[in-house]
């Protein structure tokens, strides 16, 4: 009984997928035979301008610009590093170090970096706290 069972599984599926193949192969003919209209895009048209705008010949290069953050005991913290006096930095050698400042000498130039003075948002004076 089970032989039978399967023998007319498997003749009916075939003749199912032959007739699914048929009709797949008959859908490609007629894609293949119709002219499909696809509109005509350019979607790098806006950029076109850009790319052929000329290049200077040499590449700029723009150090970062160094940053005092924080002095504590004779260092200074500059761009995410503590610096010493006597240090050596790409923009010079760390001269001194004050309480707000510090001095970088490269050469004959000094160049002096200061701490930003940071905006209160809120003022609270001994009023408030009364």
């Amino acid at each position: 009984m089970k032989w039978i069972v399967m023998i007319t599984l498997l003749c009916v599926s075939t003749i199912w997928a032959s007739s699914i193949n048929k009709t797949i192969d008959e859908l490609l003919e007629n894609e293949t035979q119709q002219n499909l209209n696809i509109p005509k895009y350019d979607p790098f048209k806006r950029a076109k301008p850009l790319l052929k705008q000329k290049k200077s010949g040499k590449p700029t290069y723009k150090p970062a610009s160094k940053e005092l953050t924080a002095v504590f005991n004779g260092k200074a913290f500059i761009n995410g590093r503590w610096y010493d006096k006597g240090d050596t930095l790409a923009e010079g050698k760390l001269v001194k170090v004050s309480a707000d400042s510090v001095q970088l000498k490269k050469g004959k130039k000094i160049k002096t970096l200061r701490l930003r003075k940071e905006k209160r948002l809120l003022k609270i004076s001994e009023k408030d706290h009364r």
